[in-house]
């Protein structure tokens, strides 16, 4: 009996493995002509740093409207990545592109995220909305510039300078 409940045991196993790996559908590879190359060829590590910057995004959005009308969060941006070659770091800027998702490409004024990321995909630290850059000066109404008023009269010519004396 024991026997018996150990191959159980180990056929389950190996036919749980089996059966995770068959999960995969079938799908029909495109031809060259029939696709779009995305992005350039990039090292594993900066594919890996979009990634991780883009899940973190979508995990730590707050507006359940922001990505309303796009079949998936992803759809509505952009990401571009940095490599700072001294940290090995990767900085994944993200923009929004919610043209994508139907109505105007920007939903939010002056909206986008940076993320530091290791090659690994964790997040290190996100940049602060503004970061370096001075708040812009309040605008306040200035008084409206009178117009010159037109003088009474006669338009003369200058008068003409005297020439200067001599040596």
């Amino acid at each position: 009996m024991r026997k018996a409940c150990a191959v159980t045991v180990l056929v389950g196993t190996a036919t749980g493995c089996h059966l995770h790996a068959s999960k995969r559908r079938q799908i029909e590879w495109p031809d060259e002509a029939s696709t779009e190359l995305v992005a350039p060829s990039m090292e594993a590590g900066a594919a890996l740093a979009a990634a991780a910057a883009i899940r973190e995004l979508i995990q730590t959005n707050t507006d359940p409207r922001l990505f309303s009308g796009c079949s998936s969060p992803e759809q509505g941006l952009n990401a571009v990545v940095f490599k700072h070659q001294a940290s090995g770091l990767y900085f994944v800027v993200l923009e929004q592109r919610f043209d994508r998702c139907g109505g105007p490409s920007g939903r939010v004024l002056d909206w986008w995220h940076e993320y530091a990321v290791t090659p690994q995909g964790e997040i290190v630290a996100e940049a602060p909305q503004g970061e370096g850059e001075a708040p812009a000066p309040p605008v306040s109404p200035s008084p409206p510039t009178p117009e010159p008023s037109p003088s009474p009269g006669p338009q003369s010519e200058p008068a003409a300078m005297p020439p200067e004396p001599g040596p």
